[in-house]
């Protein structure tokens, strides 16, 4: 059975990590046929996959090199980010379907992985979305808001339910290697003191500024139409910081999501920014702008005490890494993710945040004054999502593959020594 990757991820570190957990996860249940589309080598776990460049119309069309493992592959494998929803854009979903409809003509299966959908409120976007699900042969939700949605829009679509792919095993390899650097370039962020390092994620809201264009598009015009909220953010965020400065003495880390340089314009270093030049002169709020390799982004979540991210992936990546955090949920995705997790209680809506920033602030003080049963709370939550991760995983690849996984059985599963 031959796979490819061909979903365009441009600089975003969660979904890059979320990427990274999948291979990885693939290369434990022995799947050696995978090719993956690529902004660049180091953003694949070293693994054999081979990695190819990025097409025009991102990846919609391809050198000879694309074209030909796309039609050597006998399943397309659409996972991690570019959710099905409506509620930015429409463009998204005519892609969806544009390239879905293409596989499919190649004769190709479409398999949709660890992925979300929703919201869905308009005409155009059910009727949109019910043609992307019609090229699609099975959907793996990460959350059961996708998972029911799936079954309002198609109710016979062939649908699992799991998590996000973030939850598979391998990644403290990765933290291993990297901390293997002498010297570690993150240890001058981390002193051995007893104060808190906690890390802080804003990003731009776009959902402020729903327009039919997407925001690649019309950036100037999102900007100004969400400048107003986005202060709001900033300013409640900026109370938060205060806050745990003084009653904690904690080092606040402002942590993009993004690979600097690569897609500045969606970068999240312009709103951290300005939570930093309202402590300008407190060297204890520090701004982490330099290049991170993936691994040594994984090592600087692993460290911290305490993630808050508005990114949702920041929230994620961190607690996959035994982090207690913090969700700022700008759609409904943030609570229900966190809600199937049994993390209910760490995510917060971000309009509530923006009106009572102070409900967050004391949220932070209780997990950090009770932080070993918090890292025990949130280590049994990531067990269990990865167990069911990998046994969907599992219970899809294994029946396809030539030849039975040896010491796997559909009752007892398997782990690679």
């Amino acid at each position: 059975m031959r796979f490819v990757l061909p979903r365009v991820i441009l600089g975003n570190l969660g979904d890059l990590a979320s990427r990274w957990g999948l291979l990885r996860a693939l290369d434990l249940l022995e799947v050696s046929d995978v090719a993956v589309f690529s902004r660049a080598a180091e953003d694949l776990p070293p693994l054999t996959y081979p990695n190819l460049s990025y097409g025009p119309l991102r990846n919609s069309l391809h050198d000879r090199v694309g074209w030909e493992a796309i039609k050597k592959a006998d399943t397309v494998l659409w996972t991690v980010g570019l959710d099905l929803q409506d509620d930015s854009s429409l463009v998204k979903l005519i892609y969806l379907w544009m390239n879905f409809q293409n596989y499919k003509r190649m004769g190709k299966q479409v398999w949709v992985l660890f992925q979300g959908a929703g919201p869905i409120g308009t005409r155009p976007g059910t009727a949109l979305a019910k043609a992307v699900l019609g090229g699609v042969d099975l959907f793996v939700a990460r959350d059961p808001g996708t998972y029911n949605l799936l079954g309002r829009l198609k109710p016979g679509l062939h649908r699992l339910l799991a998590h996000d792919a973030i939850f598979f095993p391998g990644f403290e390899a990765d933290i291993g290697r990297s901390r293997q650097q002498t010297p570690d370039p993150l240890d001058r962020l981390f002193d051995t003191s007893s104060r808190p390092v906690i890390g802080v994620n804003l990003r731009q809201w776009f959902h402020f500024a729903s327009s039919l264009l997407p925001y690649q598009f019309s950036r100037k015009a999102y900007l100004e139409r969400s400048r107003q909220r986005m202060l709001e953010v900033v300013g409640a965020m900026a109370q938060v910081v205060d806050a745990l400065r003084r009653r904690l003495d904690a080092r606040i880390l402002l942590i993009s999501a993004y690979q600097p340089g690569v897609v500045p314009w969606e970068d999240d270093l312009a709103w951290l920014g300005q939570v930093k030049d309202r402590f300008a002169g407190d060297g204890e709020v520090l701004q982490i702008d330099q290049p991170l390799s993936i691994p040594d982004y994984f090592a600087l979540m692993s460290r911290l005490n305490l993630m808050i991210g508005m990114r949702l992936h920041s929230t994620l990546i961190a607690l996959r890494l035994g982090v207690p955090s913090i969700n700022l949920s700008y759609t409904l995705k943030g609570n229900d993710i966190l809600q199937h997790l049994g993390l209910a209680q760490n995510a917060f809506p971000l309009e509530q945040f923006i009106q009572s920033p102070e409900l967050v602030l004391e949220s932070c003080v209780q997990i950090l004054e009770n932080r070993e049963d918090e890292v025990k709370r949130v280590q049994s939550a990531v067990e269990q999502a990865t167990a069911a991760n990998l046994e969907v995983l599992r219970s899809v690849i294994y029946p396809l593959l030539p030849e039975p996984i040896e010491g796997w059985s559909a009752k007892s599963g398997y782990e690679k020594e």
